[in-house]
């Protein structure tokens, strides 16, 4: 029987560099719907399966002795569910700590791992706000969840030994969806995070605000001193602007694999930081009516975060030379919206503040998720995208 002819893949040198494959390695192939992916076998350094469970386990079981000692120094006999102590309390404080520490530890050992080429363009300088930023994220993700569990279980109480462990159960789980999100994180979670801090954190705000009737006000009542737990709205900006300045660093320190032009993508790149800036001044400077200077400045620093992204908007094209038509046509249509609603705002005076801080917030927020998305994706291709050659064997 004449034999099946057999056939090759010639690897890229950049490719084999960059995963370490030596000589006779052996390689995965997988079939997919189009086609099919070549990777390298995992060893499962960087697999979060493979992290032992007693990562999460063991500061679960020392958080419940802490707990039980805490709770039997004060003779509490009923913890109820929420409330100054209670297991929301316990669940969010210690998950905080260990959470924030394991996530840490774990970034930082999958950061010197060789292996993780996507860590490569992350700096050192950016962990601190990565970290925080996922902490953030934490502490807005338990508050919703404990916010939710305490209007469906209102009044709910339990003896000290099952509050006990159903806060060292809590903290388990928050171990280790932490650990799992270090090992596996990407630029495309960054992103993902950068979305969901911005939309909870304000969702979040704005139901613990409804009874005082906020939309009468204007958005930014969410961040003074009026509001009740004005805190969160303005730590979910303000980590949202720490996270987005993290983002942009990480993406165009990629982008010079990509060769963009020098000039175009430095002035990008500024007015972007510039964005990031106005971002964070407007979660740090709360538009109290009865301060006049931070009344005065918030609105300055809200008007320039509007106009940056108009700018941006009518200069992408050459800012960013042979972007998509369909990408422009959107962002015109955008840039468009935005005018439009300064000038229903401001000149017509049909607008409201509340009607008009939400429409362009709204707006503004999509735009440059766009962006980042499209930046992501030019970021990844040009990274990412070799071409081989097949050849069968004679």
């Amino acid at each position: 029987m004449k034999e099946k002819p057999k056939y090759k893949i010639a690897i890229p040198n950049q490719v084999v560099e960059r995963l370490h494959i030596k000589p006779g390695a052996k390689l995965k192939l997988a079939l997919r719907r189009q086609g099919m992916i070549v990777e390298k076998i995992n060893d499962g350094s960087t697999d979060s399966w493979n992290v032992s469970i007693w990562w999460s386990l063991v500061p679960a079981i020392l958080t419940a002795i802490m707990v039980l000692i805490f709770f039997k120094y004060r003779n509490f006999r009923i913890i109820p569910l929420s409330g100054q102590f209670s297991i929301a309390s316990g669940t969010i404080i210690f998950g905080l700590i260990f959470g924030a520490l394991l996530f840490t530890l774990f970034l930082v050992k999958s950061r010197k791992n060789p292996q993780n080429t996507i860590y490569r363009n992350i700096y050192w300088r950016n962990f601190p706000t990565i970290v925080l930023s996922f902490t953030a994220s934490l502490l807005v993700g338990l508050l919703g969840i404990f916010w939710i569990l305490g209007i469906a279980f209102k009044g709910a109480t339990f003896d000290v030994y099952t509050a006990t462990i159903i806060i060292a159960v809590l903290e388990g789980i928050v171990n280790y969806v932490m650990i799992g999100v270090a090992v596996a994180l990407t630029p495309t979670l960054l992103v993902d995070l950068l979305n969901l801090i911005i939309v909870s954190g304000v969702l979040i705000s704005m139901s613990s605000n409804s009874h005082r009737y906020w939309w009468k006000h204007n958005l930014s009542f969410l961040g003074t001193s009026r509001a009740t737990d004005s805190w969160q709205f303005n730590l979910t900006i303000i980590f949202s602007a720490l996270l987005m300045w993290a983002v942009i660093d990480f993406l165009f320190v990629s982008l010079k694999s990509v060769q963009k032009p020098t000039v175009q993508t430095w002035v990008l790149r500024t007015l972007m930081t510039l964005m990031a800036f106005n971002v964070a001044a407007i979660g740090i400077i709360p538009n109290d009516i009865q301060i006049p200077w931070m009344h005065f400045w918030h609105t300055q620093f809200g008007w320039s975060l509007v106009w940056i992204i108009i700018i941006l908007i009518a200069g992408i094209r050459w800012l960013w030379p042979g972007i998509s038509k369909n990408f422009l046509k959107t962002s015109y249509l955008i840039g468009f919206l935005l005018v439009l609603a300064s000038i229903l705002f401001q000149v017509v005076h049909y607008f409201s503040l509340t009607a008009f801080e939400i429409t362009s917030f709204t707006l503004a927020f999509a735009w440059i998720l766009m962006l980042f998305q499209y930046i992501l994706n030019v970021v990844n291709k040009g990274i990412l995208d070799f071409t081989v050659t097949l050849t069968q064997n004679k």
